[in-house]
């Protein structure tokens, strides 16, 4: 062979070394940068346990929590789903077995599967109120999810009397108006106070997610007003003037279809943040 050629042969031989060379290692670094991040596994849970009864409602509690997901029922007729503030809620239709599956925007799914009994659940259709709104407070958290974020130091019990005022307040001024009285719910009560804590000036997403994360899976209204108490520190009566004073938290005051209530109140550098939450047990929407 002709020196000419070898040289030709050689120079082909390197560079094909020199390109292949570059192109493997190549696909190697850009495998290694596309492995997966290492995230919390997706997992979906029933709030009241995997063995339900016709006419229960039970929250579709996701994990890990404010992950995005759409939800899906195998068996619609057993257990139908809504969406209530931005939650997903299990509705028992009749007995029998349903696989409920919730699938993330990365395309990863959880399913979580159920047993219906033919028996009819014994809860009432609207949350039985408590009788004595002042009891001790059980010291197992309140909070259906652990990850929601919380106020984890708030007082549930925190201004209690004048919390107990306000709904007295309150009842006045619907029995003015020829309605019923609201009787205190406990859910309603932890969510507004933990509310309160927050020293929210305006509404926000926070108040949607406290009260179905203490538990009230239903629809209903909230009001809050905060104020300087330098003028007066007859928290209870200040505030609710103020939501009488004002057509739409009057509005939500005198509502016929609420059946119970809660408020919250916190005192912070000598302003009072107070939070009011009427539930209505047969709707979904929150105002």
């Amino acid at each position: 062979m002709r020196k000419k050629d070898i040289g030709m042969m050689l120079t082909g031989i390197a560079l094909g070394a020199v390109l292949y060379g570059t192109a493997v290692p190549a696909r190697a670094a850009e495998t290694s940068g596309s492995a997966p991040v290492q995230v919390a596994a997706l997992r979906a849970s029933s709030y009241k346990g995997d063995t339900l009864s016709v006419g229960d409602r039970s929250m579709v509690v996701i994990s890990p929590y404010g992950t995005s997901v759409t939800a899906v029922s195998s068996n619609p007729e057993v257990i139908a789903l809504e969406q209530v503030g931005g939650f997903y809620v299990m509705v028992v239709k009749s007995a029998g077995t349903a696989v409920v599956s919730v699938t993330d925007e990365a395309g990863n799914t959880a399913n979580m599967a159920l047993t219906i009994g033919g028996s009819t659940s014994s809860q009432p259709s609207s949350p039985a109120p408590a009788t004595d709104s002042g009891a001790e407070q059980s010291t197992e958290s309140p909070v259906i999810n652990s990850e929601w974020s919380h106020n984890p130091d708030a007082d549930l019990t925190a201004n209690m009397d004048v919390r107990q005022e306000m709904v007295r307040l309150i009842n006045q001024v619907r029995q003015e108006h020829g309605l019923a009285e609201l009787p205190i719910d406990d859910r309603l009560m932890n969510a507004t106070q933990d509310v309160s804590t927050q020293h929210f000036k305006e509404h926000t997403r926070y108040e949607r997610e406290a009260v179905i994360a203490y538990g009230w899976l239903y629809g209903g209204c909230h009001n809050l007003t905060c104020f300087n108490m330098a003028s007066t520190g007859d928290i209870a009566q200040r505030a609710v003037t103020n939501w009488v004073n004002s057509p739409g938290h009057l509005r939500s005051m005198l509502r016929e279809d609420v059946t119970c209530i809660g408020v919250g109140v916190t005192i912070e550098n000598d302003t009072a943040y107070c939070h009011m939450f009427a539930g209505d047990p047969t709707g979904h929407g929150i105002l």
